[in-house]
């Protein structure tokens, strides 16, 4: 089958392997399309510590939808749609293997959109967003507003919270707004304060959701931004093993503080297809761009998840139902 290797950073090979084969409970996927995540740039640039290149076949990718070539799980069969996290994060691949807990089926008013792609990332924050408990009336500011940030922000408006989006760029901001947000600062987060007193006094929030992740920063802004007692959501995954952390802060407010990352089973995601069922034309603006699996393209496609632009990338999107011959 074609697959692509990162075989150091920043640069794809093309690669013919082995189709592999589904073990007990397991699936096998014929990959249709791919939506990149943050956490997937550090390994294309080389700053995950653990990784050494090449790197496995079809890594880094983990947000995929296919159909269902073979099975080995009761709950499968071949023909199905799905949306299936790849083993080991090998979704760049003609087929890829994926745990029959890590799968669920697209429903079927979502297989006619590309919105199915939100599936898996909505469910991370269905997943954290449970974690903090009823936000109904309560104010929470989400700090960093790529894609996790902005379904962040939708989910908690669906729940009844008053939410305030932090980023640096305004066009995601005005994101932010588009999916609820009552009022956005475009500015870094320990600049937040200080912005808010040339206006309206800055009133500290019940909660404070980290979505930035890969910096030490913004975690200690979220504790001055959050009222006494009240709660930290770190969702933005980490690169660093230690942070310097204002623990005295942390200690003095009586702040809980709650990690969130990956659901542990397929009702998270059966629950984010149903909060997206009917909702794919007001989520559709979340995908902005398209690319095919051609190695340039998808290096590319990865460069400007990276660097932000230009044209306001969000979702970035992998077409793989046709693969380039050359593979």
């Amino acid at each position: 089958m074609k697959a692509l290797q990162l075989v150091k950073p920043r640069q794809f090979e093309a690669v013919a392997v082995a189709r592999p084969e589904p073990g007990d409970g397991q699936i096998l996927v014929r990959l249709e399309k791919v939506v990149l995540c943050g956490s997937d740039i550090p390994k294309f640039v080389g700053l995950w510590r653990s990784l050494s290149y090449p790197l496995p076949v079809g890594m880094p990718i983990h947000e995929c939808v296919g159909t269902v070539d073979g099975s080995r799980s009761p709950r499968f069969r071949a023909g199905d749609r799905v949306v299936a996290v790849p083993q080991g994060d090998q979704g760049l691949a003609e087929y890829y293997v994926a745990a029959a807990a890590k799968a669920v089926h697209i429903p079927a008013a979502l297989a006619g959109t590309d919105v199915n792609l939100l599936i898996q990332p909505l469910s991370t924050v269905v997943y954290g967003l449970d974690r903090l408990g009823d936000v109904a009336g309560r104010t929470v500011a989400v700090v960093g507003l790529g894609p996790i940030g902005l379904l962040t922000t939708w989910l908690l408006r669906q729940r009844g919270a008053q939410v305030v989006g932090i980023d640096p760029l305004a066009w995601r901001c005005a994101a932010a707004r588009r999916l609820g947000a009552a009022r956005t600062y475009d500015v870094h987060s320990e600049r937040v304060l200080d912005v808010a007193r040339q206006g309206e006094a800055w009133q500290a929030v019940d909660i404070c959701v980290e979505a930035v992740g890969q910096q030490t920063r913004t975690i200690n802004d979220c504790l001055t931004l959050v009222r006494h007692r009240g709660q930290v959501l770190a969702l933005g995954v980490p690169l660093e093993p230690v942070y310097a952390f204002d623990y005295m802060r942390f200690f003095r407010a009586n702040l809980d503080l709650i990690a969130s990352v990956t659901p542990p089973d397929e009702s998270y995601m059966e629950r984010a297809a149903e909060l997206l069922t009917g909702r794919d034309q007001e989520l559709a603006f979340l995908l902005t761009h398209g690319f095919g699996p051609d190695p340039a393209e998808v290096a590319e496609a990865f460069t400007l998840y990276e660097t932000r632009g230009p044209g306001e990338p969000l979702k970035i999107v992998i077409d793989a139902t046709i693969w380039p011959e050359s593979g």
